[in-house]
């Protein structure tokens, strides 16, 4: 699902295979050559997903576990932290619609 500059894989799992949810975080090497650009995307994805798990947790059930993978596809190397905040939370949000749909169970 497409939530730009950010796209996000998510893949429900019994809770034999994942006990709690994993998140993976990626910025590409093709679209950012220097890795401390690399690397301050994805922390700062991981620092939004930090502040705002919280929204997820309650939503899934206690049989079904979630591995969340966030890519940042942006062509800006300036990401700003308000952005991806802002994408980050439209994304649990759209994972907390499919889990009351009943799509995540």
């Amino acid at each position: 699902m497409n939530f730009y500059p950010l796209r996000l894989f998510y893949l429900p799992c019994s809770r034999e295979v994942v006990n709690n949810t994993q998140v993976l975080f990626g910025a590409s090497k093709r679209r950012f050559k220097s890795a401390v650009t690399r690397n301050t995307i994805k922390r700062k994805m991981r620092e939004v997903h930090r502040l705002h798990k919280h929204l997820l947790t309650h939503t899934h059930s206690s049989s079904v576990g979630l591995l969340l993978a966030y890519i940042y596809i942006g062509r800006s190397q300036q990401s700003n932290f308000q952005v991806i905040q802002k994408k980050v939370i439209r994304a649990i949000y759209y994972l907390r619609s499919l889990y009351e749909q009943g799509l995540l169970t």
